[in-house]
């Protein structure tokens, strides 16, 4: 037998055997693998405050039992297991909870072993109205456009119909994509609606005010080492306790509940001080306060309050003429000044596309005020273009 031959034959051998051994690897992965895959979703998103799109439903495909399994999560859910077959597993998912974050879920056991870690996209009110609220309403508009023809090409999906579309599973999906673009767009409208109407005088029964020392731009110079003398808002005189109303539609974005007197001790005073010990005097001197951005995206504060309500919290969403909180004092120039009256701020928002989302509260601060710098006489003519 020649060497060729040898050779030949001993190369083939190991190529063979090798391949032998890798067919029966692959066979034993193939059969005993332990992966979990999603095959399908009804959507990547949960709308905690909407009823219909506050659940979903997935479908796991596993080569281990998933019988015993749920879905978990940091937030107040219910899951079950409604349907099963071979290495198929059908889990649905509701949601009780309109404030959490975290869009972390877990497949686990009973003995909270893990199997499988994926992640939701979590929405609610106040996070949408965060996104669209701050654009013009020039770009609201043209975003409204493309939802509704998104919603036009989906409302075959609105009842299934196999004559349409054979697959159920592409039938659950385009529902849920119609349901979710209508959900979109009436906020949208709801935006638009709400700025086409004014404001309403926050405090029941009361008018704007007239008095020169009560609007914007007044001179307050007794403040003229540590604020840069200006009156920038409106003062309603009322009694203590007076019951406080929501001007617009709005979220909040601020809240302060526990001021103190001697919290002004930390205003700042001395010649040539820069903006940021200006806007922070100020902010010391408004004492309790709501800060809450409108549909029209203007930023309101509410000042010199009392008794806030519990359920005035960050992230919430509240509607026009709702109650919110009652007058207290201004508490200068001492503790015991009794000069009852809400004092309340409206800075326009200058639309910058590329600082929307990503404000903090001194940028805030920095926002030019209604009438910034305008006349008695002009306030007076314009104030009711704004306020019933």
């Amino acid at each position: 037998m020649n060497k060729k031959f040898i050779f030949t034959w001993f190369i083939w051998t190991i190529i063979f055997s090798l391949l032998f051994w890798y067919t029966l690897v692959f066979a034993w992965t193939t059969i005993f693998d332990n992966s979990i895959n999603i095959l399908f979703k009804t959507s990547n998103n949960i709308y905690l405050d909407s009823t219909s799109l506050n659940k979903n439903r997935i479908l796991f495909k596993s080569w281990i039992d998933l019988s015993n399994y749920k879905l978990k999560s940091e937030c107040n859910i219910f899951s079950k297991l409604t349907y099963s077959k071979s290495w198929y597993y059908m889990f649905d998912i509701k949601f009780f909870d309109n404030y959490c974050e975290n869009e972390n879920f877990i497949l686990s056991d009973d003995n909270s072993e893990t199997k499988f870690n994926f992640t939701l996209n979590i929405f609610n009110e106040y996070k949408i109205l965060s996104k669209l609220i701050d654009l013009k309403t020039i770009e609201l508009s043209s975003l409204r456009l493309n939802l509704d023809q998104k919603i036009q090409g989906l409302l075959k999906y609105k009842k299934y119909d196999n004559n349409i579309e054979k697959s159920y599973y592409v039938f659950l999906k385009k529902n849920r994509e119609l349901e979710e673009a209508i959900y979109n767009m009436n906020i949208i409208n709801n935006i638009l609606d709400k700025r086409s109407e004014k404001y309403i005088v926050p405090v029941l029964w009361h008018k704007m005010p007239i008095k020169e020392s009560k609007i914007p731009n007044s001179w307050r110079p007794y403040r003229k080492d540590y604020t840069n003398w200006i009156h920038q808002w409106w003062d309603i005189d009322g009694k203590f306790w007076e019951q406080v109303i929501a001007l617009d539609s709005w979220i909040i974005v601020r809240v302060v509940s526990n001021f103190v007197f001697s919290d002004l001790n930390k205003i700042v005073k001395w010649n040539n001080l820069t903006e940021d010990n200006l806007i922070r005097n100020l902010d010391i001197l408004r004492g309790n306060q709501v800060w809450l951005k409108t549909m029209s995206w203007d930023l309101v504060m509410y000042s010199h309050l009392n008794d806030i309500f519990s359920n005035i919290k960050i992230w919430e969403v509240v509607k026009k003429w709702q109650p919110l909180w009652t007058i207290w004092i201004t508490w200068i120039p001492d503790e015991h000044y009794d000069d009852y009256h809400l004092h309340f701020e409206v800075y326009k928002n200058p639309f910058n596309l590329k600082r929307w989302e990503s404000y903090d509260l001194d940028d805030y601060m920095r926002w030019n005020w209604l009438f910034q710098w305008k006349t008695k006489d002009y306030i007076l003519e314009n104030q009711l273009k704004y306020f019933e």
